[in-house]
């Protein structure tokens, strides 16, 4: 069997920087008002073998970095770099497109979806290679989360992936650069990005 190269985190690096670079030429992410995000933690996975009637369970490490366009948008676009690691089994790194609520990105209530394509180098293709992947984030005041994901299917033609995770995490940007909202009245944050959502009474807005 061949052996396949890993991932170069170097790579990824230079991946990110392009992005970075490509985002800055759509309008709205050019601008300083773009949503960001930077979440950590961990939670357990079930990983199913191509065949396998049971799944392999692991502990998992998620993180993930993206940005998007402005938190003041009701619905906010962006995208997404995402890596989970699974301590007995191996690492996925992946890239996503992210759509948001704008209360998710300025750190109060709101959710987060991401839907995208991962790199597998362990299991010997026996877990897929190449498999989509979808997670779906509930996000809290104060930076905290639940991320429930899931990878299925293989672009690659290889056996298929099936597995899913679950995380508690936490965004430190979420918690703090774009944050406003209701932890304001315990913290105020006088500058979150893309300034503070217009206040409404009425028809007005100021």
């Amino acid at each position: 069997m061949r052996r396949r190269r890993p991932i170069s985190f170097a790579n990824l690096s230079a991946a990110c920087a392009l992005s970075a670079l490509a985002a800055s030429s759509i309008p709205g992410i050019a601008r300083a008002d773009v949503s960001s995000f930077f979440a950590f933690g961990g939670g357990a996975t079930g990983q199913f073998a191509s065949g396998a009637t049971t799944p392999d369970m692991a502990s998992a490490f998620t993180y993930s970095i993206g940005v998007g366009t402005s938190p003041l948008s009701s619905i906010v676009a962006g995208i997404m770099y995402r890596g989970v690691t699974f301590p007995t089994l191996g690492t996925d790194i992946g890239m996503a497109l992210r759509l948001a609520t704008g209360s998710y990105a300025r750190g109060d209530w709101g959710l987060a979806l991401d839907a995208g394509v991962a790199a597998r180098t362990w299991g010997g293709g026996s877990y897929g290679n190449w498999p989509l992947i979808g997670v779906l984030t509930v996000g809290s005041p104060w930076g905290f989360q639940l991320a429930l994901g899931t990878q299925q299917w293989d672009i690659s033609g290889a056996p298929a992936a099936n597995g899913y995770f679950a995380a508690l995490e936490i965004d430190l940007l979420r918690l703090t650069v774009t944050r406003q909202g209701s932890t304001e009245k315990w913290w105020p944050n006088p500058n979150p990005a893309g300034g503070h959502e217009p206040k409404t009474v009425g028809l007005l807005q100021f």
